[in-house]
């Protein structure tokens, strides 16, 4: 778990919702850096204001991952965190026992009972036998620490927000992992067989961790049920506006020169066929941040394949590029209607040079 600040104030997004508060939870979120899409958003409001998990599906390098992340940063909520991987377990994720803590609490009751008359010790031990079912004796992995946190959250008085689940790259969790989340998604509870208390969670969805489950479509296709638990995104590569909008706010210091640098070199290698694995938005941010860091504000051949190494992934696609050095270069130096307006709206030297009305 991803704990929260203590010093700073928490913010409850549904309930932000529920009060109007729609453009505030934007903002607030926007305020981290990550700028999601008008569309993106409002599926997100919709899963926050019907009680279902948000499934986001799409390429690598979208914004997935780091949605749920700058929603946990913007409200100062804390974050559990399921990463899909071969081999994952339902124990690793909803809970287990701990067996030797449970022998030992054994070992301890029966050296007692023997102490014991005759006609007390089967009591006493049938006792500690359904004690040693207690709370003390769980292990909570994150999705059962989830819920776990929302319930104790739902309690507090004055009620606290409840926290963040990510179940990032679901796609690689598999049927068994898949299954054991259908009842949480669904009611909000985890039963758990000789528990005491029966169950862990919350049912009420107003109180329910704020789940978000990502999903790069590789692996495995996810199963109806479980997709059924879910709203559903597909999160598509962003218009050139708003990756400039994207870029801008990850990289506040970066100059318009460097802006346009970055997202025209990236532009064009998208543009390029034969390119198998086109560079993304997580991409344009990492180069535009390398402008920035290395005062960058032109490029030249041997500037240019330096910079290969954020985007290209395969030994065949540097190659490939390598040969298209001179397209490249002339992209990033051409005039292009979208990119130059956008920045020159903003930047009255920009506009200028490209001889723009502003």
């Amino acid at each position: 778990m991803i704990p929260h600040d203590p010093n700073r104030p928490q913010i409850d997004p549904r309930s932000l919702l529920t009060t109007g508060g729609e453009r505030d939870l934007y903002r607030l979120i926007c305020s981290t850096g990550y700028v999601p899409g008008e569309e993106v958003f409002g599926d997100f409001c919709e899963s926050l204001k019907s009680g279902r998990a948000w499934l986001i599906s799409g390429t690598r390098g979208s914004g997935k991952t780091a949605f749920p992340e700058a929603l946990a940063a913007a409200c100062n909520l804390p974050m559990c965190v399921v990463a899909g991987r071969d081999g994952l377990r339902q124990e690793e994720i909803l809970y287990d026992w701990d067996r030797e803590e449970q022998e030992v609490w054994m070992r301890e009751n029966l050296a007692i009972a023997k102490g014991l008359p005759e006609g007390e010790q089967l009591g006493f031990l049938e006792k500690a036998r359904k004690m040693k079912w207690r709370r003390q004796f769980l292990i909570l992995g994150e999705v059962g620490l989830a819920y776990d946190l929302a319930a104790e959250a739902a309690q507090s008085s004055p009620k606290k927000p409840p926290p963040v689940l990510l179940l990032d790259e679901s796609d690689k969790f598999g049927a068994s992992i898949e299954d054991s989340l259908l009842m949480p998604l669904e009611r909000g509870l985890i039963y758990i067989p000789r528990y005491e208390d029966g169950c862990i969670g919350v049912a009420d969805w107003e109180s329910r961790p704020i789940v978000v489950t990502t999903s790069n479509d590789l692996r495995n296709k996810l199963s109806g049920p479980f997709i059924s638990r879910h709203i559903y995104t597909r999160f598509a590569n962003p218009t050139l506006e708003k990756e400039l909008e994207i870029l801008r706010a990850r990289n506040p210091k970066a100059s318009s020169s460097q802006l346009a640098l970055a997202i025209k070199l990236l532009d064009a290698v998208r543009g390029i066929a034969g390119m198998e694995d086109h560079p993304s938005i997580r991409e344009s941010i990492d180069v535009a941040a390398a402008f920035v860091r290395d005062s960058v504000e032109s490029l030249d051949h041997r500037s240019l394949s330096r910079f290969f190494c954020y985007f290209v992934k395969t030994g065949e696609a540097r190659e490939f590029l390598n040969l298209q050095l001179d397209y490249l270069l002339a992209m990033t130096n051409a005039f292009n209607p979208i990119i130059d307006r956008w920045l020159g709206l903003r930047d009255s030297e920009w506009a200028a040079k490209w001889d723009l009305a502003v």
